[in-house]
This record gives structure tokens, sequence and C-alpha cells, in this order.
């Protein structure tokens, strides 16, 4: 959520720093925002920060490390739970959904300055993103063989199935109709009903080929908003 620019008093250094790197960043961009105007934000010395973090892009890649780190933690745990398929997969999406919710600055950071990190540290967040990436769709593709989801193909229903889940970081308001708890069950609901209710042909037998559409008809506006990156990529 976003926090005001005011000093941060609360939490050790090292978080406060964090706190204030993810302020600033979302509101001015990694390279807008300046060592200093991390430092005041603290209330600090620009020096200062550089005992507990050497460098800006040192903050920008904790920010992104430990999100994974809470994401794969998070999912691991909703997958590993001793239920069903459907439950456990209704864990998961409530877990996604909610950390989405509760994390906007931070997944805004991370669709919008992965290309800030400095190469080593984009490769193990990539590496991250994917593995949490492939953890959902092997759990899927272990309920399609079980026979309790109807999936014609794996990894694009896991890659649509994330990045429905990780928009909700996009237009989300406290101050909105629905409540995050209500959002957060509709959408476990609608992705269970996605499985449920898969189109998908028999036997391995193509659909049958649509319709073309002219080249002089008009093509409708996406209505999702742009979003950068996927799920995890969060």
């Amino acid at each position: 959520m976003s926090r005001s620019p005011r000093v941060l008093e609360q939490g050790s250094a090292s978080e406060r720093i964090r706190r204030a790197g993810i302020t600033l960043f979302r509101a001015r961009g990694y390279h807008g925002t300046s060592v200093r105007a991390i430092a005041q934000m603290v209330g600090v010395e620009a020096a200062s920060l550089y005992h507990h973090f050497p460098s800006k892009q040192e903050i920008l890649y904790d920010i992104f490390n430990r999100t994974m780190d809470s994401l794969l933690d998070g999912l691991q745990r909703a997958l590993a739970a001793n239920s069903g398929f459907e439950e456990r997969l209704r864990a998961a999406i409530r877990f996604h959904v909610l950390f989405h919710i509760e994390h906007q600055d931070e997944a805004f950071i991370s669709h919008s300055e992965l290309r800030s990190l400095a190469e080593p540290n984009r490769r193990r967040t990539t590496a991250k993103r994917d593995r949490y990436e492939a953890m959902l769709r092997e759990f899927l593709a272990s309920g399609a063989k079980a026979g309790v989801f109807e999936i014609r193909d794996v990894r694009l229903t896991t890659i649509a199935i994330l990045t429905l889940c990780s928009g909700v970081s996009d237009w989300f308001t406290a101050r909105g109709r629905l409540s995050a708890d209500a959002i957060v069950e509709d959408y476990a609901d609608m992705v269970l009903r996605l499985l449920q209710r898969s189109a998908g042909p028999p036997s391995g037998k193509l659909p049958p080929k649509r319709a073309r559409v002219p080249p002089s008809s008009p093509r409708r506006a996406s209505t999702t908003g742009n979003h950068r990156g996927s799920h995890t990529r969060t």
C-alpha cells in the first residue's frame, strides 16, 4: 500500500530503509530516486545507509528478493496442505490474490523495475519467478492427471491464472465496492470454475476452426490494462 513520504521512525534501520525504498521507487521510479532522498525519508545521513546496504541497487534487489521469497513460501504452504486438489488450489489462489492486494507497491515495482536490476540480480530474480510458476504448473498437471481438473494446455492455463490473479494489484482500493476478502473468494471461485468447465476436446482432438475475422473488421480494444510481467512477476 502507498505510504506517506514523511520520515519513517519505526522498525529497524534496515527495515526503514527498505520501506523508504519501496515508497520512493513506487512514486519516482528507481532511476528517479536518489540515495539522499531515501536517507531523508529514513531520517539519517546518506552515508549511514551504506552500513546497511552497500548501494541503491542492493536496496532494490532486497525488495525483489524478499517479495519472491514470501511468494514462494506462501505458495508452497498452500499446495502442501493435507487436503484435496480443489481445496489446495483455492488456498493458493487466496494467498496469491491477497498478497497482491496487501503488497501493491511491491507488485508495481516488480513489474516496472525488473529492467533496473543488475544482470546477476535479474537472473536470480527470474529464476525464483520461474520456480514459482513451475510449482503451480506441476500442481495443475497433477490435478489434471488425477481427473480433478480439465485442462487442455497446462502451461497456458498456469500463465492465465497467474496473470489474472496478479492483476488485482493494479486496481484494488480499500475504498472500492468489494472488500479484499470478498475479492479473494470470488477469484478462487472463478479459477475453479475455469478448470471445471474447460471446453477442451476429448482424446486430443482439435476443436473446430474458428471463422477468421475479415481484415476490414475493427478489433476490440483490450480492457485488461497493461500487465507488465506476470503473476509472480511480482
